[in-house]
């Protein structure tokens, strides 16, 4: 029972296991709507056109609410829902570049902390052409990596990726 549908004020589902992608599985949320009829099947409705409008609608108004959060509520999010938002990647084709501003990594830039994909292509050297990047169960193992360690005495920066799914 993530979204409730309304239309002109009157509940009409909240059976819509597809309204949102899995990845937004966290979000919860009331449409109301004046443009869908109030007298069709709730089966009619889940093929209605304007419906398929609604939730592309929703999630992008929902990603663009998670990119305007501030640095501490974002970190919060990040922290509660990142592997969802890593998940986006892989299933929402549609929304790749929207998801891609949104994702974090840890780095060798700042210890401890996360960056954007963003700001490490912003701090690439000027003829490095790759995202240089290392997968591992661990930080420990990650940052012991020769490949890694190579890198940094080139002055490149890592993304430390210690997730199962960044390796997709």
């Amino acid at each position: 029972d993530r979204v409730k549908l309304y239309v002109r004020r009157v509940f009409i589902t909240d059976e819509f296991d597809d309204m949102l992608p899995k990845y937004l599985g966290f979000i919860r949320g009331v449409v109301d709507s004046d443009d869908l009829p109030l007298n069709v099947s709730r089966e009619t409705l889940q093929q209605h056109k304007l419906l398929r409008v609604i939730k592309k609608k929703i999630v992008r108004k929902a990603l663009e609410m998670i990119k305007k959060l501030d640095d501490e509520s974002f970190k919060k999010f990040w922290k509660e829902f990142g592997t969802s938002i890593k998940l986006g990647l892989i299933e929402d084709f549609q929304n790749k570049s929207r998801l891609a501003k949104l994702v974090r990594f840890h780095s060798s830039h700042e210890d401890g902390e996360l960056t954007s994909l963003d700001d490490y292509v912003a701090r690439m050297k000027k003829n490095q052409e790759h995202i240089f990047f290392v997968a591992g169960s661990s930080m420990e193992e990650v940052k012991a990596s020769p490949f890694v360690e190579r890198l940094l005495k080139r002055g490149y920066e890592v993304l430390y990726l210690t997730e199962p799914i960044d390796e997709y």
